[in-house]
C-alpha cells in the first residue's frame, strides 16, 4: 500500500529537476578513455567474454548476479542484501562515478535500473554504444583481470523505481481518473503487444489495458553500432505515447529486461519513470488481471476459463 500511495502521489508531484536532460547518464568512448583511472568501470555480461577482452581496469558483474526468479517469473530483482554484496565485490561502494558497459545494450540498461533502484543512479552512467563502439574506435582492450578491492556498498532504496503487481493493478483501475498524467509503455515487439504472438511462457497474448507500444530498440540507432538516438528524436518518440515532463510513466515488457532500456531513456530525458518488473509474464498469469488485444479488453475467464491462473499477493 505504501508503494501505491507513493506512485499515485508521484503522478501529481513532479520534481523540478525533471525538466532537463540528464547528460551525465551517458558517456562517450572518448570521454571514458580519458577518465578510466578516475571512475569505476564495470562490464555487465559473462565471464568467458570478459576474460577474452575487456576495457582496461574494468571489473565484471555477471548479468545472472543481478537477476532472480520470483514465483515462476524470471529476471526479477534479487534481495537488497544480495545486490549489495554484488556491488561490494565489484568495488562499487563509496561515492565515485560508476560507468557501465555491455555487449548487449539491454544488460547495461538493466544494471543502471538496478543501481537506480538501490539509490545510486545519480552516480552511474552508461557507455554509449557499449563494447562494440569502443572496439570500433580502436580504443585499448586487455585480457588481464585486474584484482578488485571490495568496497562496502549500501543501498538507499528508491521505492518509486519499482512497481509491483498490486500497485500496477490499482493504477490501471484508476486510469480514467489519472488521465494523461499516467502513461503506460510496453517495450515488447509489436506482434506481442498486439496479441498476434504471446511470447515465451506467456499464457494470454495481448497487453496491459491502456498501454502504448514503443519497442525497446526504437531508442537506438540501427546498424552494428547501436547508440542512443539524439535527444530531440527520443523526446518525439515518447511524446507520441503521451510521455512528457509532467507525466508519470510506467514501463514494462515480458520480464522487465527490455523495459529497463525504456526506463533508462525516460530518466535520461528527465522524465518520471517506474518499472513494472513482473511485466507481462506476471500480468498474463494473474486471474484478476484484464488484458487487451485487437479484439478489445477481456478478463481471464473470457480469455480461457481453463487456464488455472494464480492470484498475486505482491
Amino acid at each position: 500500500m505504501r508503494q501505491l500511495i507513493v506512485l499515485l502521489l508521484s503522478v501529481f508531484a513532479l520534481p523540478l529537476a525533471a525538466q532537463r536532460i540528464r547528460s551525465e547518464m551517458v558517456v562517450s568512448p572518448e570521454w571514458l578513455a580519458s577518465h578510466l583511472d578516475r571512475v569505476t568501470t564495470i562490464e555487465i555480461g559473462d565471464a568467458p567474454s570478459y576474460k577474452t577482452s575487456h576495457l582496461p581496469g574494468a571489473r565484471l558483474v555477471e548479468m545472472t548476479e543481478l537477476l532472480s526468479q520470483q514465483n515462476g517469473t524470471p529476471n526479477e530483482l534479487p534481495s537488497i542484501q544480495e545486490l549489495e554484496a554484488v556491488f561490494t565485490r565489484a568495488g562499487a561502494g563509496g561515492r565515485g562515478r560508476i560507468i557501465l558497459y555491455s555487449r548487449d545494450p539491454l544488460l547495461a540498461a538493466r544494471a543502471w535500473f538496478t543501481l537506480d533502484y538501490l539509490g545510486h543512479g545519480q552516480r552511474a552512467a552508461i557507455l554509449d554504444g557499449g563494447f562494440a563502439t569502443w572496439v570500433d574506435q580502436g580504443l585499448p582492450l586487455t585480457g588481464t583481470v585486474t584484482p578488485v578491492q571490495a568496497i562496502p556498498f549500501h543501498a538507499r532504496v528508491n521505492v518509486t523505481a519499482l512497481t509491483r503487481f498490486k500497485a500496477m493493478k490499482e493504477l490501471i483501475r484508476f486510469r480514467e481518473v489519472l488521465g494523461s498524467t499516467l502513461v503506460v509503455i510496453d517495450a515488447r515487439p509489436p506482434q506481442q503487444f498486439s496479441g498476434d504472438e504471446p511470447g515465451i511462457d506467456v499464457p494470454r497474448a495481448g497487453h496491459i489495458p491502456g498501454a502504448v507500444n514503443i519497442t525497446w530498440n526504437e531508442n537506438l540507432t540501427t546498424g552494428a553500432l547501436a547508440r542512443l538516438l539524439p535527444e530531440r528524436e527520443l523526446r518525439q518518440l515518447y511524446a507520441g505515447a503521451g510521455a512528457n515532463p509532467t507525466s508519470t510513466n510506467v514501463v514494462y515488457c515480458r520480464t522487465g529486461m527490455q523495459a529497463s532500456l525504456s526506463y533508462f531513456v525516460l530518466r535520461y530525458l528527465g522524465y518520471n519513470a517506474t518499472l513494472y518488473d513482473g511485466s507481462y509474464m506476471e500480468w498474463s498469469r494473474e486471474a484478476t488481471a484484464t488484458i487487451a488485444d485487437r479484439k478489445g479488453t477481456r478478463n481471464a475467464h473470457e480469455t480461457d476459463p481453463h487456464l488455472g491462473l494464480a492470484t498475486n499477493t505482491r
